[in-house]
């Protein structure tokens, strides 16, 4: 059974072989396994699932299933257009596009699970319990506790994936990294993220910024904002069916002329090829 909203549907659906399915190129999908086991592939890898195991398919993801065992899926799919939507409540959800864009450019799919930590998949599948009994209910505060419950899950996505970019690495301060944490959750946000705003809200003098900042990242702040930029421009262009002016627009470029100099300059190739890239293999 499926229920349908213009931004937003939730269905639970069993397979014991599994069937292409239409999708629409602009929706995100939050998948949980219910029940049953398989192989997932997206984008040419494959990996392991099993029940109570979290996936996110960002918009163009060219995916499917091995079904090994019979299984039941949950499919939650929204667009970016669901947290921009002025009429849902009294929160403002804006940010939430920034967010989706941070799980976008660092989630690595090929890794597959996508909340490791025991505790916060307790935690989601709760959250997950909640949207499938709110959204099937007839209460008109439904739609809103929805949307939240999905900002919740996407917090602890965030967090988890969060981990996993910076594992590994190591840095003397903790202010340091809380820096490097808020540059990525608002990083679409010019005037937070800029010089004056960081610097302020870190309580780092403006003249010394540059300095400390380089002296802990091993490069200057505007080739970190940068890369961390054109690092979700790539994954928008592998993943999701946006143009590239639309990408180049959401990541603060001049236009895509601009986005597409700027990747080849850093990284030896162009938006095109690397949509072109995926496409191919696909």
């Amino acid at each position: 059974m499926e229920i349908n909203h213009e931004n937003f549907s939730v269905s639970i659906i069993e397979h014991e072989n599994w069937k292409k399915r239409g999708k629409s190129s602009n929706f995100f999908e939050l998948v949980y396994i219910l029940e049953g086991e398989g192989e997932q592939y997206v984008n040419g890898s494959m990996h392991h699932y099993r029940a109570e195991d979290i996936f996110l398919l960002p918009s163009a993801s060219c995916n499917g299933y091995v079904i090994e065992k019979p299984t039941r899926f949950l499919f939650i799919r929204f667009t970016s257009n669901y947290f921009s939507d002025k009429t849902s409540g009294s929160v403002n959800y804006s940010d939430w596009f920034n967010r989706l864009n941070f799980i976008i450019g660092n989630y690595d799919q090929g890794a597959g699970q996508l909340i490791p930590d025991t505790t916060d998949k307790k935690h989601i599948k709760s959250l997950l319990n909640l949207i499938v009994s709110e959204h099937y209910s007839d209460n008109s505060c439904s739609v809103f506790l929805v949307q939240n419950l999905l900002v919740s899950i996407l917090v602890i996505i965030s967090r988890n994936i969060e981990k996993q970019l910076f594992h590994g690495q190591s840095f003397p301060e903790k202010r340091f990294v809380n820096m490097l944490h808020f540059i990525h959750y608002n990083l679409l946000d010019q005037k937070k993220v800029s010089v004056e705003g960081i610097a302020s809200r870190f309580h780092v003098s403006e003249t010394y910024f540059s300095e400390y900042f380089k002296r802990n990242a091993k490069e200057s702040f505007r080739d970190y904002v940068l890369r961390s930029k054109l690092k979700i421009a790539e994954a928008r262009a592998t993943l999701t069916s946006s143009s590239f002016k639309e990408i180049a627009n959401e990541l603060g470029f001049t236009d895509s002329s601009h986005l597409n100099k700027m990747m080849k300059k850093y990284y030896q190739v162009g938006m095109r090829e690397i949509r072109n890239k995926v496409t191919n293999i696909s």
